[in-house]
């Protein structure tokens, strides 16, 4: 198993770049359809899942402008 340290953020990116580019995040195999064919075997699809809903609510916060904000 690879650990990794960064931040919560940081390991979204990591993961959705990773899927998307067919590389398993965890052992570097060959996925397909959130599946790693490498030696983890691992679904990705929970983790695909919930950084995508991160990060979309993380882009929500970030668009919402504070009222008198002047802007």
């Amino acid at each position: 198993m690879i650990t990794i340290d960064a931040p919560p953020s940081e390991l979204n990116v990591r993961i959705l770049s990773s899927i998307l580019n067919l590389v398993c995040p965890q052992c570097g195999g060959r996925m397909s359809e959130y599946q790693c064919e490498g030696k983890c075997g691992r679904n990705w699809l929970p983790e695909w899942e919930w950084a995508n809903r991160t990060a979309k609510s993380s882009l929500c916060r970030a668009s919402v402008i504070p009222l008198g904000s002047g802007t």
